[in-house]
């Protein structure tokens, strides 16, 4: 690395409850964009703060060359866009430079930007904000988009943003990635925690936490994936390679065994015929047991080894194997099967062109269109929770949604309590949320006191598994605060769903996965079906 801007020495991370995320971690982070990745609960948004120096650690120190600015995924607060933007001070002390009324304070505070009010403007054009509007009427999208206006404004010579894509629609997120390359190509550095996989594309490295330490790719997210799955493949074939030796040892251990047996017979049965003195024969016996013991000795020592090599090999697979997964059980529709018909729908507000569409059989569709266009409301128009305002509109087969805010979980049963009502075993229960990845002792918490992650792993399952199984299902959002390993295990489910799919997502990686028939697109005075790319 060219230079250092944060320096980890000797780094120790430890959780109230005992649990070590970092364990004498010692790295460097530079100029350029770095990513930051690892499961959910596995000490990202903590690192982050500590690096930040928003919080310590355990042990071990980090050293800091320059000013650290921090936004967590969240996003800024505040009456004012200035204020959620964090940069009203700063105007503020602009302002009263410009008509003579500062102070020393001022200039600290202003740290020579002078332009400040000038880009302040331009951005809130470039994001189609009037700087009168009240900060109560902001979306989250643009609640966002305003944080991170103040963070790339910011005197900083290294930004740390934590899940900056929150609630970005793709132009959003686009203008995103191109403020980060540009505050980069400054020479600044910055750590971006995402889950975003076309962001975590343009790293030009990947800090990886496992295993109680990080480890460095030196490259985005696709090379990170690449070498995870070409360690996967040379983890499981040390793995069966370490098996086949430990059957083929035994198998020797076992041949060898019987000759030393067949020999000790043979010199018995020589003895009591007579051919073979007693003075040989007890000489001969004598060295047999030595050689005896000293197979024994050594077919333990073999063994094990053979074993301590078996279980690294399945320890080091099971490690890289451990992926989330969810159920893939819906029977295929009949390609024929009218599963969704729209005539002339309207919504009760926002658009009112009517809208027409049909789909038959195992269809998949993309919806898409900027924030506030009305994507939500579409779904729940289509799982029977808003009444149109005019046209018809029929789910023959049932329709189940999946929304942002996840409505159908019940904050105060637990995961457990709610699968099993919903009509499975408590033993299937227990075993599909293994599955997702929802611990023991989390399934049994009420569901308000899960992270963000675990609570969609759940609501998903309630809704893939609840009975009569859904034929249509429709998705708000699904990769929300998903890790990247349950965003694999989400597409893989998604691929092989056999019914019918509405997507509404801003994930274009998620959204090509799928490979939709269709896609729905908003375009600014209602809905259009368009032909879908390739």
């Amino acid at each position: 690395m060219a230079s250092a801007i944060l320096t980890l020495h000797r780094v120790h991370l430890a959780l109230p409850d005992g649990r070590i995320l970092l364990d004498d971690c010692s790295t460097t982070l530079g100029p350029g964009l770095c990513a930051l990745i690892g499961p959910n609960g596995s000490g990202k948004t903590l690192l982050a703060k500590i690096l930040a120096g928003l919080a310590a650690p355990t042990r071990g120190s980090i050293q800091r060359a320059c000013a650290i600015a921090y936004l967590d995924q969240h996003g800024g607060s505040g009456d004012s866009l200035a204020e959620v933007a964090g940069l009203a001070p700063a105007l503020y002390a602009l302002a009263r430079l410009r008509d003579g009324s500062g102070d020393s304070a001022d200039l600290e505070l202003l740290d020579e930007r002078w332009d400040l009010d000038t880009r302040w403007h331009a951005q809130l054009a470039a994001a189609g904000l009037d700087p009168a509007l009240p900060a109560a009427a902001l979306s989250g999208g643009q609640r966002m988009r305003l944080a991170l206006i103040g963070a790339f404004c910011s005197t900083a010579g290294y930004l740390i943003l934590d899940e900056p894509s929150n609630h970005l629609d793709a132009n959003q997120r686009q203008w995103l990635l191109a403020q980060m390359q540009a505050w980069c190509a400054g020479g600044r550095g910055l750590l971006l925690i995402s889950h975003d996989r076309a962001l975590l594309a343009a790293a030009d490295s990947t800090l990886a936490i496992a295993q109680r330490g990080l480890r460095r790719y030196g490259g985005g997210w696709d090379l990170v994936a690449a070498s995870r799955t070409a360690e996967l493949a040379q983890a499981e074939t040390a793995l069966a390679q370490a098996r086949a030796a430990q059957r083929q040892g035994e198998r020797a251990r076992q041949e060898q065994s019987e000759r030393a047996a067949r020999k000790a017979g043979r010199g018995a049965r020589e003895r009591a015929s007579g051919s073979q003195s007693k003075l040989l024969y007890d000489f001969k016996r004598e060295r047999a047991e030595q050689s005896a013991g000293a197979l024994h000795t050594r077919h333990a020592a073999e063994r094990a080894a053979n074993l301590a090599d078996l279980r690294a090999a399945a320890d080091s697979a099971h490690a890289l194997q451990q992926r989330a997964a969810f159920p893939r059980t819906a029977p295929p529709l009949a390609s024929g099967q009218t599963v969704l018909h729209l005539d002339q729908v309207r919504l009760p507000w926002g658009w009112q062109r009517p809208f027409s569409a049909q789909l038959c059989g195992p269809q998949r569709v993309h919806v898409r269109g900027p924030n506030g266009c009305g994507k939500s409301s579409l779904l729940h128009l289509i799982a029977g929770r808003l009444a149109p305002a005019g046209g018809q509109l029929r789910t023959p087969c049932g329709a189940a949604l999946l929304d942002q805010r996840l409505d159908l979980l019940a904050r105060s049963a637990s995961a457990l309590e709610q699968l099993c009502a919903g009509g499975l075993d408590a033993a299937t229960a227990r075993h599909w949320l293994h599955q997702a990845g929802i611990g023991a002792a989390a399934a049994m918490r009420p569901a308000a006191t899960l992270s963000g992650g675990e609570a969609l792993r759940v609501a998903l399952l309630l809704v893939l598994l609840q009975r009569p199984q859904p034929r249509l299902l429709l998705l708000d959002e699904p990769s929300n605060h998903l890790d990247l390993d349950a965003l694999d295990a989400l597409e893989a489910m998604l691929r092989s769903w056999g019914g019918a799919l509405l997507l509404v997502s801003h994930d274009a990686r998620l959204a090509e996965a799928i490979a939709p028939d269709q896609v729905w697109q908003y375009d600014g005075a209602g809905w259009e079906v368009i032909a879908a790319p390739g």
